[in-house]
């Protein structure tokens, strides 16, 4: 008898479950009740039925297999991949483009003095423009291409002659 009823309440939610201080449970009705007052009646409320993880497409676990694959990600991008530093110290953040949120990069180093700004050597979608080379003023050897994200085509970052990228137009998560 008791597993009865507990399958009963196993598959309608419980009544508070919805409830909140905001929603009154009773409804104004006239009747009797003191004088200039109104007689509230209790609303009643329709059952509803709990849906399971599979009807709402949630996946209890899927949390933990996300931090996975990104730390994998990190692992994989980090030059200190070997070495045994907490995931925390192997990146600054995680970069991705500002139009469409493709990942740019899963390690890199914040700039000292720019805040918004970060330098990798490894990068994903996204590519330098060939033929656009810069030269900052008053720098003689020194000489910089442009990255744009394989996405969307908007400028990210420039790579320098030393193979590294500075990143600049991107929106940074923090791990």
């Amino acid at each position: 008898m008791e597993d009865k009823a507990k399958e009963k309440n196993e598959e309608w939610y419980d009544e508070v479950y919805f409830d909140s201080d905001q929603d009154s449970d009773e409804e104004d009705s006239p009747g009797i009740g003191l004088m200039g007052k109104q007689k509230k009646k209790p609303i009643i409320k329709p059952k509803k039925k709990v849906i399971s993880n599979d009807e709402l497409l949630y996946d209890p676990d899927m949390d933990e297999k996300d931090d996975e694959w990104v730390s994998k990600q990190i692992d994989i991008d980090s030059s200190r991949a070997s070495e045994d530093i907490p995931l925390d110290d192997k990146t600054d953040a995680i970069l991705t483009c500002p139009m469409c949120f493709t990942t740019l990069c899963y390690s890199c180093q914040r700039h000292e003095k720019y805040a918004n700004q970060f330098r990798a050597m490894f990068v994903r979608n996204c590519h330098t423009v060939p033929g656009e080379k810069y030269k900052m003023q008053g720098e003689k050897d020194e000489s910089y291409f442009k990255v744009t994200c394989e996405t969307c085509g908007i400028q990210v970052a420039m790579l320098d002659d030393d193979e590294i990228y500075h990143f600049f137009n991107v929106v940074a998560t923090g791990r």
